[in-house]
């Protein structure tokens, strides 16, 4: 009676043993590129890292504001998480034992005889595309875009699938700068921190592209955008994908956490309106977050998951579907750092490491009372109703300060053999007038980015000598203010008196809504003002035209 589940288990076995790709002999990627969208200064690898990498260890790697030497966020990875024939498998590094290496799979996920050979991240920007269009000799890096490994390419030259930059193609740039590389899971034995015994790799060739934008709203923003793609012969079923963020605020040891369901948003913020230490932002601290704006095609789970009235309808993205929480390293696997594949799956799906649920009382673990949630303290702190860190609802309302985790993570979705699903991640920052208001704006600010993916407004598009470029440095521009706002706003500038001016306000769609302002300056300062009472919730834009340049400046406007 009892050889029918011992066969069955044998035989699921044998069938993960021959789905599991052999682990090479590759070395740990060294390459990295730093992108300086904006206001923000993004280091970044190919070893399934962000932030934290070669020399990069020390709070470094991600800089907000550009320059100050202040950083928000520590380190950040890419988790994975799914079966493949009835063999649980997952990819959960944190900081070192990095679990990618460079490079292509090839047939049946073969990792390459010499990763070394694809040890290159390729950093192109809209500038360097736009000097070449007028005439310009193309940076390394734009000359080697690597179509033939996946890059992504606007064709200009009427050939599909090849890269003629002198016949038209273009780079697919999704924002002002971009950095792309391609990485696997194959290349060595996977040797995670925490994780014991280690994961068999799931032959996962990962596409990356990290950007961000120059102007505002999103000059305080970066994106990481991911495809993924199953190069083995078998499916890969119940697949999660997420990232966890070491998010040290300034000073780490006075920090919050928090999230937002309607955005799919995890937060981190400070716990007084002061992030002291030698390392802190000071008065009026900023706040973190990091979320799903896109995610894969998900399995059928009977939720609108892109809110357009239709439920499991054929092609429909899931976004964040789990911000759970992640207690200091160094407490119980159980609510702290998972170490196992299967509590690294239930925390992707927004369970305890044990499988518990999350509730909405006290610290979340092992109570009695509170509805569940996948969702990390998603009351409101700057009002103080639901559960958050600042009312918990228990005889100690008020959370100590301490060090925090984010995680966010989207699935279910299956990978079939060749198939390739992409999830893009986005980091918003936003500093406002206190603590609390940093966590008002970042909210808004995540609002308006889920709705520019929605909108399908942050797609690639051609440039050209009528391409949008930076004014001289003989022209200064504020970002607007407030930013969001829900009445007035301006746009302050500083330019030779007599310099011509011409200022449009525009929607997401490009179509203009208004004359700011068109002809000479009077003076060498002036503003431009922006009636946001008028307007109806969104995010619009600002074009500023002068002689040297042109420049357009993003806002958002809520109610």
């Amino acid at each position: 009676m009892r050889l029918v589940p011992l066969l069955t288990l044998l035989l699921a076995t044998s069938v993960a043993a021959q789905t599991a790709p052999t682990p090479g002999a590759c070395t740990t990627g060294t390459a990295e590129a730093t992108i300086t969208p904006g206001r923000v200064e993004a280091s970044v690898f190919n070893t399934g890292a962000l932030f934290f990498g070669n020399r990069l260890t020390n709070g470094d790697g991600y800089i907000v504001p550009r320059g100050s030497g202040t950083s928000p966020i520590f380190s950040a990875t890419l988790w994975l998480a799914g079966t493949v024939g009835g063999e649980l498998r997952a990819v959960a590094p944190r900081y070192t034992n990095f679990a990618f290496w460079p490079g292509p799979l090839g047939s049946g996920g073969t990792a390459p005889a010499d990763c070394a050979a694809y040890d290159r991240i390729y950093r192109v920007t809209r500038a360097d595309v736009a000097a070449y269009v007028a005439g310009s000799a193309p940076t390394a890096d734009l000359r080697d875009w690597p179509a033939t490994l996946g890059a992504p390419v606007l064709d200009g030259d009427g050939v599909a699938g090849n890269y003629n930059l002198a016949g038209g193609d273009q780079p697919a740039l999704r924002g002002d700068e971009v950095a792309w590389w391609l990485m696997n899971d194959v290349g060595n034995v996977h040797r995670d921190l925490y994780l014991t015994p280690g994961s068999p790799p799931f032959g996962v060739e990962a596409r990356v592209e990290a950007y961000g934008f120059d102007a505002p709203p999103l000059d305080e923003t970066t994106f990481y955008r991911y495809t993924l793609t199953n190069r083995t012969a078998h499916p890969i079923d119940s697949v999660y994908a997420g990232f966890y963020v070491d998010a040290d605020l300034g000073d780490a040891s006075d920090d919050y956490i928090g999230s937002d369901t309607l955005t799919g948003l995890s937060f981190t913020y400070n716990a007084d309106n002061n992030d002291g230490g030698s390392v802190g932002y000071g008065v009026a601290p900023p706040a973190i977050g990091v979320q799903v704006t896109r995610g894969p095609v998900g399995l059928p789970n009977g939720r609108d998951d892109d809110r357009d009235g239709a439920t499991d309808e054929p092609g429909e993205p899931l976004f964040t579907t789990a911000a759970p929480l992640v207690y200091k390293s160094g407490t119980s696997a159980t609510y702290g750092e998972p170490g196992t594949a299967e509590a690294v799956l239930r925390r992707l799906r927004g369970l305890w490491g044990d499988g518990t649920p999350v509730r909405a009382f006290g610290d979340g673990y092992g109570e009695m009372q509170g509805s569940v949630t996948r969702y990390a303290y998603p009351g409101d702190p700057v009002s103080g109703q639901a559960w958050s860190e600042v009312n918990n609802g228990s005889a100690s309302p008020v959370n100590p300060p301490s060090d925090r985790r984010m995680l966010v993570s989207t699935g279910p979705f299956r990978l079939a053999p060749g198939a390739s699903e992409t999830v893009t991640f986005a980091f918003p920052y936003a500093r406002g007038s206190s603590n609390l208001d940093s966590v008002t704006r970042l909210r808004a600010l995540a609002n308006g980015i889920r709705s520019l993916f929605t909108d399908g407004d942050l797609e690639p598009v051609r440039i050209g000598a009528g391409s949008l470029i930076p004014v001289s440095q003989a022209v200064r521009l504020s970002r607007p203010f407030p930013n969001p706002t829900s009445g007035r706003a301006t746009v302050t500038y500083e330019m030779p008196t007599g310099t011509r001016l011409r200022a449009t306000l525009h929607d997401v769609l490009g179509r203009e809504l208004a004359v700011l302002a068109d002809g000479p300056t009077a003076a060498a300062t002036g503003e431009l003002t922006i009636d946001g009472a008028r307007l109806a919730p969104g995010v619009y834009r600002v074009r500023v035209v002068v002689p040297a340049g042109e420049q357009m400046l993003q806002f958002v406007v809520t109610r």
